[in-house]
């Protein structure tokens, strides 16, 4: 999965949940919603849209900045629905919304600092060096004729 496919399926899920956060019982009671959450949802979908699209109005929003983001927010998201009386002060943060912004991180966070791989192969004739680089001539033996 790429930062960009990343982004939009959680904008596009995210934008969503937030709808439905704000319409009376749309949830069903499957996850419990406020309108914080509700905002902080759309919040997010709006960004990962955004970063999708690669900006609005000449400003260019990066879908790498999205993921560790992202990463970033649902993670605290998780860990304040995790701390016992927090969530009930600020938002219902507990059930299934702890692993719904848990599962986010973690792909947010993978997506994001993942090791890029093939770099080398992207690169032809002189730019590519070898790591290993082959001597002319070779002096194991102790003959040497140069």
């Amino acid at each position: 999965m790429t930062p960009r496919s990343l982004a939009l399926i959680l904008g596009l899920l995210y934008l969503g949940l937030g709808a439905l956060g704000l319409m009376p019982g749309a949830l069903a009671g499957l996850l419990p919603v406020n309108p914080a959450l509700a905002a902080i949802h759309l919040a997010m979908g709006a960004w990962g849209l955004a970063a999708y699209a690669g900006g609005v109005r000449r400003r260019r929003v990066s879908v790498h900045v999205y993921a560790r983001g992202a990463a970033f927010v649902f993670a605290a998201l998780a860990l304040v629905g995790m701390l016992r009386g927090l969530d009930r002060s600020l938002m219902p943060l507990d059930g299934l919304n702890v692993w719904l912004h848990l599962v986010t991180a973690a792909v947010s966070g993978f997506v994001a600092w993942r090791p890029v791989t093939g770099e080398r192969r992207s690169l032809t004739g002189q730019q590519r060096r070898s790591k290993d680089p082959r001597v002319d001539t070779d002096r194991r033996d102790g003959s040497y004729e140069g």
